[in-house]
């Protein structure tokens, strides 16, 4: 009886345990051993602002004024529709061009916010007086799938964005979404790619899928525990078993002897 009592103890702590995720399976970003143990602190330095540079696909909120507004009706059109300025955006085509009135396209991938501004004005003085230009991103997004709090399509309308961000959209990873498997699916210049990154490392700040692109998928994994469905096991059952197993074992060695 003394065996079989040890045995369901095993058995029972052995399910207690496989219902648990490590910290070390949570806890984003982590330092290598060599560094926590030389406490380093882990700088990394950005090469140029990527997030900010213009993209096939993007959507910019384009307004432009003039000394002399007679000249021109450029946006009043437009913003009759509404105040929202994603209702007034410009996309970028294929060929990382817009289409603009008096200057019809002008080339504006690659470039800042300000590269593409003052390539504007410049094209467009020949037209008018005096003008300026104010560009924007508008109608980023984001599809956040797999193991997070609420799965979904996010829009933003900014474009400095990264995975940690994006994530936090969709209200952080659940307990049994594999940090360690994050995958982005990323379409970029009639190519799709594939490309797994491991949040629990700090060399995540270095990576260059880092900071996110607009359209790109983001699909977080399950833990191999929530593939076993080890998250919905009913453990109060088994512990009120177990529990009531080793009561009646206990009175029944009791009795005997």
């Amino acid at each position: 009886m003394s065996d079989i009592k040890n045995i369901l103890l095993v058995t029972l702590i052995g399910f207690l345990l496989a219902s648990c995720v490590p910290n070390r399976k949570v806890i984003i970003v982590q330092d290598s051993k060599e560094m926590v143990k030389e406490q380093i602190d882990n700088m990394y330095f950005i090469d140029e602002p990527l997030d900010e540079v213009i993209r096939q696909g993007d959507e910019l909120y384009i307004k432009v004024t003039s000394a002399d507004e007679t000249q021109t009706n450029f946006n009043q059109d437009r913003e009759s529709l509404s105040r929202d300025p994603s209702l007034a955006s410009f996309t970028v085509d294929d060929q990382g061009n817009i289409k603009l009135p008096y200057i019809n396209r002008v080339k504006l991938t690659g470039l800042t916010l300000l590269e593409a501004s003052d390539l504007i004005e410049k094209e467009l003085s020949q037209y008018l007086l005096y003008p300026s230009v104010f560009i924007r991103f508008v109608n980023n997004k984001v599809t956040i799938l797999g193991e997070v709090g609420s799965p979904g399509v996010y829009v933003f309308n900014y474009k400095s964005v990264n995975i940690l961000q994006a994530i936090g959209y969709a209200n952080d990873i659940a307990t049994f979404g594999n940090r360690q498997k994050v995958t982005i699916i990323r379409e970029e210049g009639g190519y799709r790619s594939k490309h797994q990154v491991d949040l629990l490392s700090d060399q995540l700040l270095a990576s260059e899928y880092y900071m996110i692109q607009s359209n790109d998928i983001i699909y977080v994994e399950p833990l191999r525990s929530k593939k076993w469905d080890l998250a919905t096991f009913p453990y109060d059952l088994l512990l009120s078993i177990a529990s009531l197993t080793i009561v009646v074992l206990t009175f029944m060695i009791n009795y005997l002897n």
